[in-house]
């Protein structure tokens, strides 16, 4: 019995050293890069960047290099707030920044030559257009999610508000021409569906027990059409 104790213990302590493997999953998060110019296009190092979250109020933070470039990633989607200072220069921000899961963003950023006390605020800024992958996605934020009058509440309904796609009377979905078995499902990048390889919607709708998700408890939706990211 004291042998049996002593090789349990000896392979317990076993797994407690062994190191960490690496696990992989979808993206669900946004990543921001930006580069920061001057009035007459020159880059500007040097500079702290804080983007915070119009929601939660959680910020991070960065500085930019010698490029005048910074990354933010890992970045929850949703609006964000982008203030970015250093002495000599107006304070800036960009409010409304809005991100989506999976995507990443490159904005260039234009200070003006003043005192940290003055600040050129931007509101209401264009759609950011995602310059680094070639994918056809549309994203529903939750304003959408919430305001759209969608029938019955429902995701398949909802997603039939986008170009392209296709709902059927038995909740099946199409999207530019293809068939619904070429339809799939991640929640918060999670696989939803209940045979993940037999892809349709209705695996989501049927026999997963995540279908009974109310549109009140989603703040994205991504849709993502034609050749799927890794």
């Amino acid at each position: 019995m004291r042998l049996v104790q002593r090789f349990v213990l000896l392979l317990f302590a076993s797994a407690l050293l062994m190191p960490a493997s690496r696990l992989e999953a979808q993206v669900t998060t946004a990543t921001l890069v930006g580069q920061l110019r001057d009035t007459s296009g020159a880059v500007i190092p040097g500079a702290t960047v804080v983007a915070t979250h119009e929601g939660t109020g959680v910020s991070r933070e960065a500085v930019t290099d010698a490029n005048g470039e910074f990354v933010l990633a890992a970045l929850p989607s949703g609006p964000y707030t982008v203030k970015i200072e250093l002495t000599g220069f107006k304070t800036m921000e960009n409010r409304g920044m809005q991100l989506g899961a999976g995507q990443t963003v490159r904005q260039t950023f234009t200070l003006e030559v003043g005192t940290l006390a003055e600040t050129v605020t931007v509101a209401g800024s264009s759609p950011l257009i995602e310059t680094t992958a070639s994918l056809q996605a549309d994203s529903l934020g939750s304003q959408e999610v919430r305001e759209l009058p969608v029938n019955r509440r429902n995701l398949t309904n909802l997603m039939s508000l986008t170009p392209g796609v296709s709902t059927s009377g038995a909740g099946d979905v199409q999207m530019n021409g293809v068939a619904a078995g070429g339809t799939g499902v991640t929640v918060d990048g999670t696989e939803a569906n209940s045979n993940p390889e037999a892809r349709s919607l209705a695996q989501y709708g049927g026999q997963n027990q995540i279908s009974v998700m109310s549109l009140d408890s989603i703040s994205e939706v991504q849709i993502v059409k034609g050749v799927l990211p890794a």
